[in-house]
């Protein structure tokens, strides 16, 4: 990663510069959710702002990466931490520049005299600079400042970081599983956002906001280290009838008075078909039916299967003629209870 330009990256995904790194998890899910690609198809706008959050959530979600964020404004893969905490500790502040305060380490006159030389961070290659001219890269730069003048070396075989991502998974397939594409977006060397495809497996009863493991599938690793690992984080859509929690499915079944009050067997939705509810005489609106493993089998307890939850609700139908209408105004009269007694009585 590249980025050198001054970003505020707590006010990209809303969060305070105190928020934990659970703040920064749950923001940056959030944003993610209504900015991804996928939602929003053909939205350029939508996508430059899914790389914002993903650049912003990859910095702050890393406690190195935040903490030499902290100290100079802005990060780098390039920036030595322990370079960036003796800036920062020499005076140096967040989005300070490096190459200013009292001396210039590069050879020119100090401030006071007929020359100087200015610095502007734009001119420096912040990743692969060397491979470029041969000029080298903030790290090396820094490394200079501080370290009397020798270059740092990246560590040899140095495991890449690991890496997340939020997906949106159909209800269907996150109940059934499946194979899943997508394209990844990447930081190159330069600094800009590169697609990558990767395929993965969703096991059937995947829960929402579980994290998927693919090995070996982060970030490139330094001088031949190994890459990094990828953690895909899902997210389900909603359906319009079925409600997940967890393993369970719920759902709200509208039922008539006279199926309430006398009791009825009525046909459910469930998520493998149709199947049989009996409605007990006196059933109330709110109440909730349990329908025993009619739920999702779960993906981390084999053998295991939820329940469907039903809660009731209690439709009254209009009156199509004078008839039904006497027919209530009887109803009304063999029951002169006043249901809201027990209320007025908790006033």
């Amino acid at each position: 990663m590249a980025a050198t330009d001054k970003k505020d990256y707590y006010a990209t995904l809303g969060v305070k510069k105190t928020a934990t790194a659970d703040d920064v998890r749950k923001a940056f899910r959030k944003l993610a959710r209504k900015y991804h690609p996928d939602v929003n198809p053909g939205d350029k706008k939508s996508e430059e702002k899914f790389k914002e959050l993903s650049e912003a959530n990859e910095v702050l979600s890393d406690p190195k990466k935040r903490k030499v964020y902290d100290q100079l404004g802005f990060y780098s893969d390039n920036i030595d931490p322990k370079a960036a905490e003796a800036y920062a500790n020499s005076g140096g502040g967040p989005g300070g520049n490096p190459f200013g305060g009292g001396g210039n380490p590069f050879g020119g006159y100090s401030p006071g005299g007929q020359q100087h030389v200015e610095f502007d961070l734009r001119d420096f290659d912040f990743g692969g600079a060397q491979q470029q001219g041969g000029r080298g890269s903030f790290r090396d730069i820094f490394s200079g400042m501080f370290s009397g003048g020798g270059v740092a070396q990246e560590p040899a075989n140095a495991t890449g970081a690991d890496a997340e991502y939020t997906v949106q998974v159909p209800f269907w397939e996150a109940i059934r599983g499946g194979e899943m594409k997508l394209n990844i977006q990447r930081p190159s060397s330069m600094g800009r956002m590169t697609p990558e495809p990767v395929s993965f497996r969703i096991k059937a009863g995947t829960r929402d906001g579980q994290r998927i493991r693919l090995a070996g599938k982060g970030n490139p690793g330094i001088r031949g280290g190994a890459p990094g690992d990828l953690y895909i984080i899902v997210h389900i859509a909603e359906h319009p009838v079925f409600h997940r929690d967890a393993d369970d499915i719920s759902l709200m079944l509208p039922i008539l008075p006279w199926e309430a009050a006398l009791g009825a067997k009525v046909e459910v939705p469930t998520i493998d078909g149709r199947a049989m509810l009996r409605i007990p005489p006196g059933t109330q609106s709110g109440q909730k039916l349990r329908m025993r493993e009619k739920g999702v089998p779960s993906a981390t307890r084999p053998g295991v299967t939820g329940d469907q939850i039903v809660e009731i609700r209690i439709v009254v139908p209009e009156i199509p003629n004078v008839e039904a209408k006497e027919l209530w105004h009887k109803l009304e009269k063999m029951h002169p209870e006043d249901p809201r007694t027990e209320l007025w009585s908790k006033i």
